[in-house]
């Protein structure tokens, strides 16, 4: 094949490898012009990692409340830290035109991947990574489930490859067409659980303490299909919000502490409550970052 069109993949190649060398892994980026070009914006998708077994009903309500209290706040925050007019999605029905992410037309693969052979292996991979983020991933209600690794090569695992991320990009910017908005917003969660003592355990009502950590990011698409904001990888070290001895493993003491034995709907709440309160700091957090890269 020959022509412009020819160039498109190896063009898009060059910067997404530019994207990686410039960001790193948690560098957080920001184009302010792009910013202030996009007036109208919607918020597409909220996920986070389930941080316990979701085949238990209170562990998923607790992780389900979490992104949907996320998404609320991102929801109402967002206008004030940069002026954007925020359409909410729900109030407006668009559930329809959010399930047309990842239906990829022959034409727009063929822009991006005119080879058959490569455009055939990339949009069954893209595929087959949505339907992972779906079953794997907790998503806020209504919305979609697309983490931030879609579109930026974070260094996290699992990575997407770089033709998946193209088509992700691509999908984006023809959402905000589809929308009516000039730019998309995916906020990620992130959350964790440990026992930070390893020779102390505080144990009540056959629960063992343990230590909540939270954190968020996002990235911004507009509708060229180009990341105007990207918050980097959160870091959950120190500098991440947390809550310490909380009831969140079932059983008592050392043999207790395992994945396998968090339970998220401890009877008196302090869990559920902790998650909600760490989802409206983090989210203080990500829209006071937002709002210092933006130069605001």
């Amino acid at each position: 094949m020959t022509g412009s069109k020819a160039y498109v993949p190896q063009l898009l190649m060059l910067l997404a490898a530019a994207w990686s060398a410039m960001t790193g892994c948690s560098a957080r980026t920001v184009d302010r012009e792009g910013m202030h070009t996009a007036a109208r914006a919607a918020v597409v998708s909220v996920v986070m990692d389930p941080v316990a077994d979701v085949s238990r009903e209170g562990n998923w309500a607790v992780l389900q409340a979490t992104v949907n209290r996320a998404f609320e706040l991102v929801q109402k925050d967002l206008a004030a830290a940069h002026g954007w007019s925020i359409i909410d999605l729900r109030r407006e029905r668009k559930g329809r035109t959010l399930s047309a992410f990842g239906k990829f037309s022959d034409e727009d693969m063929a822009v991006l991947f005119p080879e058959a052979k490569t455009r055939k292996r990339v949009q069954s991979a893209a595929s087959g990574q949505l339907a992972s983020w779906k079953d794997g991933l907790v998503a806020a209600e209504g919305l979609l489930a697309v983490p931030r690794s879609a579109f930026v090569p974070a260094g996290e695992a699992p990575e997407t490859e770089p033709g998946v991320r193209q088509t992700m990009l691509r999908q984006a910017g023809r959402l905000c067409g589809d929308l009516g908005v000039d730019a998309v917003v995916f906020v990620q969660v992130r959350a964790r659980i440990t026992h930070p003592r390893p020779e102390a355990f505080i144990v009540m009502e056959n629960r063992t303490d343990g230590k909540l950590s939270m954190a968020q990011t996002m990235v911004i698409v507009d509708r060229t299909g180009r990341i105007i904001v990207d918050m980097g990888w959160p870091s959950l070290g120190k500098d991440a919000r947390s809550r310490d001895l909380l009831p969140l493993y079932r059983g008592a003491g050392r043999d207790a502490v395992s994945d396998g034995n968090i339970d998220l709907s401890d009877p008196k709440k302090k869990v559920p409550h902790a998650f909600i309160a760490l989802a409206d700091e983090s989210a203080g957090d990500l829209m006071t970052a937002l709002r210092k890269a933006a130069g605001k």
